[in-house]
């Protein structure tokens, strides 16, 4: 019996959903206007297709090295794109603490996870396999990349003001991602448990970013 498509799509849009209730919900001071936090997952969602633009015209050229891919065809161009989604957000007026970069950081890169989730998960032999394994990595690695940028780009704004320091802003989630997608490129055991403990790291990190975020420190 063919699983039906509708069903299949909601299991890939489900985990963005629910960690971007998750972040929101940690706002407790001034909670943000959901008609922003919800165009920032809906922009999120649209540069999807601005960066896998860039990254078929590259992927040529790049293709001597899986690292430089990983890093400089992959990485990097998602995450700028992701940058360029969220540069409105974080010079908007209703930004104005630490942890609101990180909401908007995260709706961003959440609905550029769902956008890629729903292309991978659709389109798989095995699409409850996949949805799994993204739903406890992949798209959490994306959140988590996103709460740095945005915490970042927040920090920035609130204690020195643009223009942004944009190598700062970026460095930990090009790391992280590039690093994140190299190992799984390996297509070895050592490299998908060294890649889930990327994501466990990230984890880590963005506890100590949300608790810095208060002070924005």
């Amino acid at each position: 019996m063919e699983i039906g498509k509708g069903l299949v799509a909601a299991v890939a849009v489900a985990p963005g959903l629910a960690l971007l209730w998750w972040f929101y919900n940690k706002d407790y001071l001034e909670p943000e206007p959901l008609s922003l936090v919800f165009s920032a997952f809906f922009r999120g969602m649209l540069f999807v297709f601005p960066a896998g633009l860039v990254e078929k015209v590259i992927s040529g050229p790049l293709s001597f090295s899986p690292l430089v891919t990983s890093f400089f065809g992959v990485a990097l161009i998602e995450e700028g794109c992701k940058w360029l989604a969220l540069k409105r957000y974080i010079l908007s007026s209703e930004c104005d603490e630490c942890y609101d970069g990180i909401v908007y950081g995260t709706s961003v890169a959440l609905g550029f996870a769902t956008m890629e989730n729903l292309f991978y998960v659709v389109g798989s032999i095995n699409p409850w396999a996949v949805a799994g394994w993204r739903a406890l990595v992949s798209v959490p690695l994306h959140a988590l990349c996103g709460l740095a940028m945005g915490y970042e780009a927040a920090r920035q704004k609130m204690t020195a003001g643009p223009p942004f320091a944009l190598a700062k802003i970026l460095t930990i989630p090009v790391i992280a991602h590039g690093a994140f997608n190299y190992l799984l490129l390996t297509n070895t055991l050592g490299g998908f448990m060294a890649a889930t403990w990327i994501v466990a790291a990230m984890w880590i990190g963005g506890f100590r970013m949300i608790h810095r975020s208060r002070t924005c420190s």
